[in-house]
């Protein structure tokens, strides 16, 4: 399997380049600085962007927030769209949004499913390590980034205080009273006022915050951490709640969260927005509904989601410990089937996934015709699955 670090220069090498394509990507991880393949360097930086006349814009990494972005796409690429000029938007999610943008920008639409290579490297030593089932707290819930668009972690944290059963779980928030004051006080806000009131109503109980669960200082990779401690703790706890980036817009988009549940052999509840267990259960994986009511993933309204969400987190930490680690045998065959499947049939999906798409962008913009330079405008997709796959 390639590593994350290397993969935007291993596509382009096998994968754009044969086609005359160059990539820009967003690089470190996280930050909105883009680099060429080309010339590693800044994009706002190149005078000559310009005589690259095929590119793909990899907005993979995180999700497509809103259409104003496409306003730097003058900026990045000048020279007008045609039938000779293949501009392709590489992404990881399924949105309306998306959809809109490439249609406004005339940008070929190129998915797949980033995060799901992202954790195969990250998460891979997770094979090797057997899974046990002696939890000691009835569910596991990260919060690190809680502002703007995440703030429906605090509201889920205030429903959990709200029902009193923050301390049958293990709960990080890496924020304090004041920074949550802060993002109440925000005059455009997801927040409801009704999950405002139950932030506020719930706020002395959050005086000891910071709470946190890592074993080191937190950085930059901390996604992309996994060891003996990490491991220790998915698996010390019967249920992770999965805290996903995208949970107030109408996406489909996962992330490396959904898979630490998965490598530590645990069920999960996805804090997501609507369609998102289904749109997990499309790549093969199982979920729990004959022991979790999973009917959450289907409510549009967010305070009903997280109301259902909460309800559920109750219900099951009123069971005790010893009746949870009976669920857990009763759940092995699906917890197994998780774990083998991400280690096994998941990555040839997602690579078939990305070459079959990119085959489609080049069939609709050149019919099987080859560019002005005489390159073959297929490349040897299946030499690329096998690389991807090795």
């Amino acid at each position: 399997m390639i590593s994350v670090d290397n993969f935007y220069w291993i596509l382009w090498q096998h994968l754009l380049q044969p086609c005359g394509i160059e990539c820009y990507y967003h690089y470190p991880w996280g930050t909105q600085n883009y680099v060429s393949t080309r010339e590693y360097s800044n994009v706002s930086h190149m005078n000559s962007i310009a005589d690259c006349n095929h590119a793909v814009f990899g907005y993979d990494q995180e999700p497509i927030w809103n259409e104003s972005m496409s306003a730097s796409y003058d900026i990045l690429w000048p020279v007008p769209w045609t039938v000779r000029y293949i501009k392709i938007l590489a992404n990881s999610e399924k949105s309306q949004v998306k959809r809109n943008l490439c249609k406004s920008r005339s940008f070929l639409d190129w998915y797949f499913f980033y995060h799901g290579f992202a954790a195969l490297d990250w998460y891979r030593d997770g094979r090797t390590i057997t899974y046990q089932h002696n939890i000691v707290n009835a569910y596991l819930s990260f919060n690190h980034i809680v502002h703007d668009r995440r703030n429906y972690r605090i509201a889920l944290i205030a429903r959990l205080l709200d029902r009193d059963c923050i301390h049958t779980g293990k709960v990080s928030l890496h924020a304090n009273v004041d920074t949550i004051s802060a993002e109440l006080s925000k005059p455009y806000s997801n927040l409801s006022i009704r999950s405002q009131d139950l932030i506020k109503r719930n706020l002395h109980k959050m005086s000891t915050l910071p709470w946190t669960l890592d074993q080191v200082p937190v950085n930059g990779d901390l996604s992309a951490r996994f060891g003996f401690h990490e491991h220790k703790l998915w698996q010390s706890a019967f249920l992770h709640v999965v805290n996903e980036t995208v949970f107030y817009e109408p996406k489909l988009h996962l992330t490396e969260k959904i898979f630490k549940p998965i490598v530590a052999a645990r069920p999960f509840l996805l804090v997501a927005a609507p369609g998102n267990l289904a749109y997990l259960r499309s790549y093969g994986f199982q979920t729990f509904d004959k022991w979790i009511d999973e009917s959450y993933d289907q409510i549009q309204d967010a305070d009903a989601r997280l109301d259902a969400i909460a309800s559920e987190i109750y219900r099951l930490q009123q069971l005790p410990l010893q009746a949870l680690r009976r669920l857990l045998e009763e759940m092995t065959p699906v917890l197994r089937h998780n774990r083998e499947h991400f280690y096994g049939n998941f990555r040839k999906i997602i690579v078939d996934e990305m070459t079959e798409n990119f085959q489609q962008c080049l069939r609709i913009w050149n019919n099987g015709r080859v560019d002005d330079h005489g390159r073959p405008l297929h490349p040897d997709l299946d030499q690329v699955k096998q690389l991807l796959l090795s």
